[in-house]
């Protein structure tokens, strides 16, 4: 079996490329390398470096390799940046997908399996948040992602292309020998700032101490990168069984607030770096926390290295031996 991984080179979509090869299934990467990076691929996986936004990258990507399906993580992903720029992230995230779509349906390839997010709740009226809770994104990433679900609903609907987009929340962590890891131009996930906080002595900042949650501080539910990698595979088995076009949550059922964050991060990492409230960030929900039942019980799925100190230790093991990332910016 051969599946294309859009954005195949970035923290996510490298190890899940990993997973598949792990698995016996032949990979090849399609990524612009905005955000991502050369050595984050594995050795020996072919990558097309272009825009999918580019109909004829598109088109010669598709003439030149065959592929069962496809593991779509190209993205923007910034809440605030698009909360900024919202057509940035309409024209990327919506559009671009709309073109690598048609390019999917004339090479007849039938099976998708889509990233999505949390943030298409919005403000959760119920925690954990369950798979048919309204969706009310507030901010233009979570709207995107969204939008782009709908579409693929319509579409399993008409067409051939069967979908499984997958919800996740915080995704973190590195792998278990410190290898692979998170490596963002303009980071803005909170363990590797608070990582950085501790290798650099600068404090470390929690935006917006006025929340409604237990301590002020927004709370979240982290899924260590290669349990959400495993749920991937999961969806991807799924359509390859005939599995319909369908949407999951995936995370642990359990949230951290931005302050217990923190101090995993002086814990593990034995540094008592200082933690300072700034301002809140716009677009940000209060708790977002998931029940991930449906996946479990249908898919059989399990998070087994989502505990906060697997994740914290994994990624510091990646920040204090690669401390220029993958060292290609």
């Amino acid at each position: 079996m051969r599946v294309l991984v859009t954005g195949g080179a970035g923290y996510i979509g490298s190890q899940m490329v990993r997973q598949l090869l792990e698995n016996g299934i032949e990979a090849v990467v399609a990524d612009s390398l905005e955000n991502g990076h050369r050595a984050a691929v594995a050795p020996g996986v072919p990558l097309h470096v272009g825009d999918l936004s580019d109909a004829d990258f598109l088109r010669a990507l598709f003439a030149r390799e065959a592929f069962d399906a496809v593991i779509h993580f190209a993205g923007y992903i910034a809440v605030k940046e698009s909360v900024e720029n919202p057509v940035k992230y309409f024209r990327n995230n919506i559009e671009a997908t709309i073109r690598f779509i048609d390019a999917m349906h004339a090479a007849n390839v039938t099976r998708l399996v889509f990233s999505s997010s949390a943030a298409v709740y919005g403000n959760p009226t119920q925690v954990p948040i369950p798979d048919d809770h309204p969706k009310q994104p507030i901010n233009p990433y979570g709207e995107s992602k969204y939008l782009v679900e709908k579409m693929l609903q319509w579409i399993g609907a008409a067409t051939p292309l069967q979908s499984i987009s997958l919800r996740y929340f915080n995704a973190c962590g590195a792998t278990l020998d410190g290898q692979f890891g998170e490596d963002h131009p303009d980071e803005g996930h909170i363990i590797p700032l608070a990582l950085r906080a501790a290798m650099n002595g600068k404090p470390f900042n929690i935006f917006g101490a006025d929340y409604n949650t237990r301590d002020g501080t927004c709370i979240r539910d982290y899924i260590h990168v290669i349990d959400l990698c495993a749920a991937h595979l999961c969806a991807l088995n799924a359509l390859l069984r005939g599995h319909a076009t369908d949407a999951y949550n995936v995370g642990t059922g359990r949230g951290y607030s931005n302050r217990e964050i923190g101090a995993a991060a002086q814990r593990v990492t034995g540094i008592p770096f200082a933690i300072q409230v700034a301002p809140r960030r716009a677009g940000d929900p209060d708790e977002l926390v998931a029940d991930s039942s449906r996946l479990q019980n249908e898919f059989g799925w399990q998070p087994k290295y989502s505990d906060l100190e697997t994740i914290v230790t994994s990624a510091w093991q990646w920040h204090r031996t690669h401390p220029r990332g993958y060292g290609d910016r």
